[in-house]
């Protein structure tokens, strides 16, 4: 891992209108306060089909041109509340098309380096459109996404956390530890601490194929295992006090991997949880993709996304790689 000093030089934060979507400016607008970074604001701007008949068209045409003006006025105002605030800023813009691939065309494009916005979390479907959006882009994106889970009120939009430490979960692989350069710069930013965790799975003893749900498990030989995890993510922690960050590494037991992390990511003590996906859909999207997913929907904090820059040349396994795997070869014996 290199460290950055100013690696969010343009943050991007997409915005539909509403209250709810806003709710991640006041991050958005503190980060880039501390980064030096500018934030650039982005409307896509959503229209249905034109009709095909003159009249409609005509009428069509008309709302259309008033639309834009509102979304423009709309824009301006957002802008001139943020700069009041000391927040750097570059013109906001208003996309058109489908707004995932309007969007991760604009990031590509202009060479963004971080996104920072709102999603649905637990709502429902007034807020799927900027779940889906989130969720395109997290899975499409090749730089990170940060992800504000909404307050229920939406009138109410809340600022940078007072909790001290970043979650970043980790397995032992190089897929995950692609999280530990945005956390880094993160940690930096805020002067937080990064506290890595890995949720070691219980080895389990051999139960009635019957019972649905695994009812005992082998401690003596779990244990081993954790300790196992603990002492990699102490090397790894070791890496990153050497770079002049506080961090610390912490492996626990755990029968489910996202509901320990859930329990872990209490808003009075963690300010962000950051992890690093594949993002693949379908068959491919396992692991921690599907944890990616689940945090980000379950979580009171914000989670950051990350993809790796480009898939890593094959190396000889890590040790703590090589573990996780002997892992799953004795619970597959405990079985």
């Amino acid at each position: 891992m290199t460290a950055a000093l100013a690696p969010f030089r343009s943050i991007l934060v997409p915005l539909d209108g509403s209250p709810l979507a806003e709710q991640a400016l006041p991050l958005a607008a503190d980060l880039a306060r501390r980064t030096g970074g500018k934030l650039k604001l982005v409307l896509v701007h959503r229209l249905p089909p034109p009709p095909i008949d003159p009249v409609g068209t005509k009428v069509f045409t008309s709302i259309e041109l008033a639309t834009r003006k509102a979304e423009r006025a709309y824009l301006r105002g957002v802008q001139t509340r943020l700069r009041e605030g000391g927040v750097p800023l570059t013109a906001p813009v208003t996309l058109r098309g489908s707004a995932g691939p309007a969007l991760a065309r604009y990031v590509q494009e202009l060479g963004i380096d971080l996104v920072i916005m709102a999603t649905h979390g637990r709502g429902g479907i007034r807020r799927a459109w900027l779940g889906s959006v989130a969720d395109y882009l997290i899975r499409h994106l090749r730089i990170p996404v940060l992800a504000v889970r909404p307050a229920e009120d939406e009138s109410v939009a809340g600022g940078p956390s007072r909790a001290s430490q970043i979650l970043v979960p980790l397995d032992g692989s190089d897929l995950a530890e692609a999280a530990l350069e945005p956390a880094a710069a993160l940690a930096r930013a805020w002067g937080h601490e990064l506290t890595l965790m890995q949720v070691v799975s219980p080895v389990q003893l051999a139960i009635d194929a019957a019972v649905p749900f695994p009812s005992a498990y082998d401690q003596e030989l779990t244990e081993m295992w954790r300790k196992q995890a603990q002492d990699y993510l102490a090397d790894v922690a070791e890496r990153l006090r050497g770079e002049g960050l506080r961090a610390t590494g912490v492996a626990i037991v755990g029968w489910n991997t996202v509901t320990s992390l859930l329990e872990v990511a209490r808003p009075d003590k963690v300010a962000l949880v950051v992890l690093a996906t594949h993002g693949h859909g379908g068959l491919r999207r396992i692991a921690l993709g599907s944890v990616a997913d689940k945090l980000v929907r379950g979580a009171e904090v914000p989670v950051l996304v990350c993809r790796p820059a480009r898939p890593g040349k094959p190396r000889q396994r890590s040790l703590a790689q090589s573990r996780s795997r002997g892992h799953r070869a004795a619970q597959e014996v405990g079985r």
